[in-house]
């Protein structure tokens, strides 16, 4: 949801995977939402499954940041839950490439690793 990191991942992402368009779902604090059951999971992952079926997304890219003000928890537990919630994805997608990806304090896209 944070405007902060939004053009920098979008950048990362079309010239990683070679995309012109992404879709892109956001919902404030999404990595705990998909690493814990929240009341907002299963919007996500509905919202998930229109992109993969509908838009034919064969990519799903997990971004997390530090300083989220929806998700409070120190950097090192931000990032636990964002491997939490890639491999969810994964598991769900065994066919699809599931990336995580991390801002740290300098707005800087980390890809992480998740197995």
């Amino acid at each position: 949801m944070d405007g902060r990191p939004q053009r920098k991942v979008a950048d990362y992402l079309t010239t990683s995977f070679g995309v012109r368009h992404l879709d892109t779902i956001t919902t404030a604090g999404m990595v705990r939402h998909l690493a814990e059951d929240t009341q907002h999971t299963p919007m996500v992952l509905a919202n998930v499954e229109t992109s993969v079926k509908d838009h034919g997304s064969r990519h799903i890219a997990l971004v997390a940041h530090h300083d989220c003000a929806a998700n409070p928890v120190s950097d090192k537990t931000q990032r636990q839950q964002l491997a939490k919630a890639a491999a969810r994805l994964q598991r769900l997608y065994p066919d699809h490439e599931v990336v995580a990806l991390w801002l740290n304090q300098q707005w800087i896209v980390q890809r992480m690793r998740t197995a």
